[in-house]
């Protein structure tokens, strides 16, 4: 026993003596570069998220204006992200071909040739450059388009003899490679070389592929289905007994799909850990993914294992698995069991093969052995084993904090990786809970690897709302209104709602939408708007203005939130210095790179049925648009007086009031933060509205109604649901 402590500490510290480990990252693997799911991921990137992308790296192609392949002249990014919609690839592969082929990316200052031939479309070996064929490729905009468009048409035409196939092998630079999904033979098609497509590989896993360290048990938010990273691969679990025998359910984190579409597939794990496999010629012990065999069926049961657990299989479904140490008669605990020795300070060891190996930090025996007996033993009964040199490691995905500082790390292939930020550790789904705190001394002993760091495409992902989930929403709320929602602000989770991704009309809820789009545009408070009836005559003129009156901007804009005015908002649309329909063009991208995919705007005021959106559309532009303060503020106006700055008519003073009655009903749980009304004969009263609990000022929640086509009654329904979600619970969230 003296001995194997001696050793332990002996080798603790000739450790600390040695500089930390460098983590390696994985290994390139020739038969499977990308996903087909993530190659075709054309919705991943907005038009802002590519060129905040290129902003970030300094690119030359952040300010680049140029023809795309019909002669619209364009800037980078928007080529990039029409050909990527055009042809429904992933932009970010674009992004990666860019670089691969010309850096492009992170080169300030290309040479024309670069961007000519950006992609590399129609360059070879043995193509002439001069040859009117070639030429007909050339430029920025061409490039991209052809990139994006041969890729589809290689997915349109797999059937081409030159097009290279999923799982058929394929000779690329002398070394036999069969590609395990169509998109890695695409690249392999577009170019056949290892090294070029290495290099892709190289890129993507920099820029774009949020690796997992190994160990980590993923689920994806639309599947019950967990699976393990290992070795850069996901294996799945096949039964909930499998899962629970090997790993621990509470260190399962949820993902985007798109994420589990990074790794590779690999073996199921079919069956639970410690588990009687017999073939017709042998009986094996399962011990994760090695097979021990018994000497002999009579071994079996002199160890004590029941006969009517062993579970007969063939050699195939062995298959993968590495065989280890014969289990004899003389073999003790070929499973583990953990000995407390209780007159040793209550020091842990597992006991496994006669080999008795310390166990440094008591929080291991629930982390690695949680499914091993605990025996108590005396200092005594450990004089017949051999002590093992040195301690039981964590266990692959585990997290680890360093006692006394704020340093946390996950176990990944035996290496510690220090967590980089907070930031990093929530996008990543880990919890402070399953967070296991480490003395110094155990935290040294494991050698240090890369420090993890969040990808650009994951945070992308976790930055998305609560609220843009497809998991689905209960109608927990008993109302004959045709579409309701209510959501937690500002995460977006929904509480409950009905109906929240058919389109509707949204009546004045458009003015939101026009009043944010101006203040980011060219409209200023400093200046002011002359009203002219040809320009902006609306169907109705509340205020009676007449030609040559001038009114403050800053007036202008409250006036069409708090009262709705109808031509007030065609002049705060004009004042940008933009035609109305520029106007609703830019409106109407601006959703596009928000995910609003089911809104449309027609006009400014709301008055067109065109202008429709969904619910959970609402969720996501009312929570955006409450981040200007002006407008947050206007919306929170019961009334609002202003002057003209030149009257004509004799009415120079003016009060529109909020349309919300629901400001005046006295004795309300609720605090109105933000609301917006609207109402057509098409769209019925809609309604938007933030709220906060007078009796705790951190619960806050957006309120969406649509359709209602009881006038009358229009601000009951919107009052029940802000007091039923006051007292919602997480009972009623929106995952069934």
């Amino acid at each position: 026993m003296l001995r194997g402590k001696i050793t332990f500490f002996a080798i603790l510290l000739a450790f600390l003596a040695y500089p930390f480990l460098v983590f390696a990252q994985a290994d390139f693997n020739p038969h499977f570069i990308i996903s087909d799911e993530e190659t075709q991921d054309s919705r991943s990137w907005t038009r802002g998220d590519i060129q905040n992308f290129l902003d970030s790296k300094g690119s030359y192609l952040r300010q680049l204006v140029t023809p795309d392949f019909t002669g619209a002249v364009k800037t980078a990014a928007d080529i990039i992200y029409d050909a990527a919609q055009n042809y429904q690839i992933n932009p970010k592969v674009l992004l990666v071909t860019l670089q691969k082929e010309q850096s492009l990316i992170t080169d300030d200052a290309p040479t024309q040739k670069q961007l000519d031939w950006a992609t590399g479309y129609a360059v070879c070996d043995s193509c002439s450059m001069t040859d009117p064929g070639i030429q007909s490729h050339k430029g920025f905009g061409m490039q991209v388009d052809n990139a994006a468009g041969v890729l589809r048409w290689y997915y349109d035409n797999k059937d081409k003899s030159f097009v290279k196939k999923k799982d058929i092998p394929t000779r690329i630079d002398n070394q036999e490679v069969v590609p395990q999904s169509w998109a890695t033979a695409f690249l392999y098609t577009y170019t056949p070389h290892l090294h070029g497509n290495q290099n892709f590989w190289r890129i993507w896993q920099t820029w774009f592929s949020q690796v997992y360290p190994n160990g980590s048990l993923l689920q994806s938010a639309s599947s019950t289905e967990v699976w393990l990273i290992q070795n850069g691969a996901r294996r799945k679990f096949a039964s909930r007994t499998a899962l629970i025998t090997r790993a621990d359910p509470r260190l399962v984190v949820m993902v985007p799909d798109i994420e589990l579409n990074n790794y590779q597939l690999g073996p199921e794990i079919s069956f639970p850990n410690y588990s009687l496999l017999k073939t017709p010629a042998t009986t094996y012990l399962l011990d994760y993914d090695t097979l021990r065999p018994f000497a002999s069926d009579e071994v079996v049961r002199k160890l004590g294992y029941n006969p009517q657990e062993i579970i007969e299989v063939n050699d195939a479904d062995l298959a993968g698995y590495v065989t280890g140490l014969v289990i004899t008669a003389s073999t003790t605990a070929p499973h583990g069991v953990v000995y407390q020795i209780t007159d040793l300070n209550n020091a842990y060891y597992l006991l496994k093969d006669n080999i008795l190996t310390p166990i440094p930090e008591a929080k291991m025996v629930e982390v690695n052995f949680k499914n091993l007996e605990i025996e108590k033993h005396k200092l005594k009964d450990l004089a017949q084993y051999e002590i093992a040199d040195l301690p039981v490691k964590f266990t692959d995905g585990t997290l680890l904090q360093i006692k006394d500082s704020n340093l946390i790390y996950v176990v990944d292939k035996g290496q510690k990786r220090r967590i980089a930020d907070h930031e990093t550790f929530k996008a990543l789904g880990y919890k402070k809970s399953n967070i296991i705190p480490v003395a110094l001394v155990t935290a040294m002993n494991i050698p240090e690897g890369e420090p993890l760091f969040l990808n650009s495409s994951l945070l992308s992902a976790k930055n998305k709302f609560l609220g843009d989930s497809l998991a689905p929403v209960r109608d927990a709320f008993a109302t004959k209104i045709p579409a309701y929602l209510v959501a937690e602000y500002p995460s977006g989770r929904i509480l409950a709602g009905k109906n929240i991704d058919i389109p509707r009309p949204i009546a004045s809820l458009t003015k939101i939408l026009t009043a944010y789009e101006a203040l980011n545009q060219n409209f200023s408070f400093t200046k002011a708007t002359v009203y002219s009836k040809d320009k902006f005559a609306s169907y109705d003129n509340p205020l009676k203005l007449v030609n040559g009156e001038k009114i403050n901007n800053k007036d202008l804009l409250n006036v069409m939130l708090v009262g709705s005015v109808n031509n007030v908002a065609r002049m705060v649309a004009q004042n940008t210095g933009l035609t109305e329909e520029t106007f609703v063009k830019d409106v109407n991208r601006r959703l596009e790179d928000w995910g609003a995919d089911y809104t449309d705007i027609t006009d400014v005021t709301g008055l067109d049925a065109g202008n429709k959106s969904t619910p959970r559309d609402l969720l996501k532009i009312f929570t955006k648009v409450l981040s200007d303060e002006q407008i947050l503020k206007a919306l929170s106006q019961t009334s609002y007086y202003f002057k003209e700055m030149v009257d004509k008519n004799g009415q120079r003073s003016h009060t529109v009031k909020n349309t919300n009655q629901l400001f005046s009903v006295a004795g309300r749980g609720y605090k109105i933060l933000a609301s917006k009304t609207g109402y057509t004969d098409e769209a019925g009263a809609v309604m938007l509205m933030l709220v906060q609990s007078r009796k705790n000022v951190k619960q806050q929640y957006i309120i969406i109604t649509m359709g209602n086509n009881n006038r009358a009654k229009r601000f009951a329904e919107p009052n029940k649901l802000a007091e039923w979600s006051l007292k919602a619970s997480a009972t009623v969230a929106s995952v069934k």
